[in-house]
C-alpha cells in the first residue's frame, strides 16, 4: 500500500503542476500580448465560458434544457444597473442583490414548470425570456428600447470601472475559475449525484428518495444567480445595456460551448468556449461585412455536427481516446484505477476510524 500511496500523490502532484502551467499561462497573458481586441477576445471567453457553465449545471448535469438564460443574464444586468444609476449603490452590492432577486425570480417562477418534461420545458424558458424582453422593452423604468448606460469616470475597482481591458481580464478569470470551483463542488456533492440521478431517470431518482422538484429547483436557483452574475460583469464592462442582451440567440450561444465541449463534465463548457468564441469573433472580424451573420450560421453548422458525428462533446471523445492514455500514463504517471481506488477507500476508513 505505500507504494500505491506514493504513486497516487505523484499522480496528484504532476496533475496539480500541470493545472498550475495551464492557470500561469492565462495569468502572463496580459503580460505579453497589448492588442485590446486580443484582451477583447479572451474577457468574452471568460464570461461566455462562465455563462455556459450556469446552463450546463441546469441542462447537462440535471438534464432541463433551458433556453432561458439570456433572460437571467439580462435581469441581472438590469437590476444591478438600475441600482448603480437610480439608487447610488455600490457596483459589488449591487450584484450580489441582482443575483439573490434572479435566483428567487427563477425559483418562484419555474418551480410549478417542473412538472414539464423534455421540449415542454424548453419551451416554456423561451416564452419566459421572450416575455422578460417586451416587459422591459415597454417599461419607461428599464429604460424601454432606449436601454441603460452605467457612468463613466476614473479608474476604480470600488466602482468596477476601467479604462483599460486588462482589470477586466483578471476580475473574468477570477470569475470563472470561482464558478468552476463551485461547479466541481457541486458535481461531487450530494445535489450533483441527486440532479445527474434526475437526468438519467427521473421516475427511478424518486423511487429511491430523492425529490426531483427539490433539486431541480436548487439548480436552476444557482444557475439563474450564476448568469446573473455574468450578467453584472457584462454590464460593467460594456457599461450599457439594453432588451438585446435577451434575444434568444444570446441563449443559444450560451449553450453552443457546453455541448461542443461536452455538456456532461463540468470541464466541457471551458473547452468548448475556448474552442467557439474565438472563431466565431474571427469570423465576425473578418467576413461579416461579406457575410453578416456568419458567426451564427457557423454556431448552427458546428452544433449539427456535434450532434451528428460527436453527441458527447469533444470531452466525450478526449475520456475515451488514446491521446488521454498517452498523458496520463506518459505525462501524468497516472496509476491505474485499482491503485486509486484502494487508495481512496483506505482514506475514507482512516477517517471512520
Amino acid at each position: 500500500m505505500n507504494n500505491n500511496v506514493k504513486a497516487v500523490r505523484a499522480y496528484r502532484r504532476n496533475l496539480s503542476i500541470a493545472l498550475g502551467l495551464i492557470l500561469l499561462v492565462f495569468v502572463l497573458i496580459p503580460v505579453f500580448v497589448k492588442s485590446p481586441y486580443v484582451l477583447n477576445v479572451f474577457v468574452l471567453i471568460f464570461y461566455m465560458s462562465t455563462l455556459s457553465m450556469a446552463w450546463n449545471l441546469l441542462g447537462g448535469m440535471t438534464g432541463q434544457n433551458s433556453l432561458g438564460h439570456a433572460a437571467y443574464m439580462g435581469l441581472g444586468a438590469y437590476a444591478s444597473c438600475l441600482l448603480i444609476t437610480k439608487a447610488g449603490a455600490n457596483p459589488w452590492l449591487s450584484a450580489l442583490f441582482a443575483m439573490v432577486a434572479v435566483g428567487l425570480v427563477a425559483g418562484v417562477i419555474f418551480y410549478p414548470c417542473f412538472i414539464l418534461r423534455g421540449p415542454y420545458f424548453t419551451l416554456v424558458s423561451i416564452a419566459f425570456g421572450e416575455a422578460m424582453r417586451q416587459f422591459i422593452i415597454n417599461s419607461s423604468f428599464f429604460g424601454r428600447a432606449s436601454g441603460v448606460g452605467l457612468p463613466f469616470g476614473k479608474d476604480s475597482l470600488l466602482d468596477f470601472r476601467f479604462m483599460s481591458k486588462v482589470p477586466y481580464y483578471y476580475v473574468g478569470l477570477v470569475m470563472l475559475l470561482g464558478i468552476y470551483l463551485l461547479m466541481k463542488k457541486i458535481e461531487r456533492s450530494r445535489m450533483g449525484y441527486a440532479l445527474r440521478t434526475i437526468r438519467e431517470d427521473e421516475d427511478a431518482a424518486a423511487a429511491i428518495g430523492i425529490n426531483p422538484t427539490k433539486y431541480k429547483v436548487m439548480a436552476v436557483v444557482v444557475s439563474a444567480m450564476v448568469a446573473a452574475l455574468v450578467g453584472f460583469f457584462y454590464a460593467s464592462y460594456i457599461r450599457y445595456i439594453d432588451p438585446e442582451l435577451m434575444v434568444q440567440a444570446k441563449s443559444t450561444e450560451s449553450v453552443l460551448p457546453a455541448v461542443v465541449g461536452g455538456a456532461a463534465y463540468v470541464e466541457g463548457p471551458l473547452v468548448g468556449g475556448l474552442i467557439m468564441i474565438p472563431l466565431s469573433e474571427f469570423l465576425r472580424a473578418h467576413f461579416s461585412a461579406m457575410l453578416p451573420g456568419i458567426n451564427m450560421l457557423m454556431y448552427a453548422v458546428v452544433l449539427i455536427t456535434v450532434i451528428r458525428f460527436r453527441p458527447t462533446g469533444i470531452l466525450g471523445w478526449y475520456m475515451h481516446s488514446k491521446a488521454k492514455d498517452f498523458i496520463d500514463v506518459k505525462v501524468l504517471k497516472k496509476p491505474p484505477i485499482e491503485v486509486l481506488e484502494a487508495v481512496e477507500l483506505e482514506k475514507n476508513r482512516g477517517k471512520e476510524a
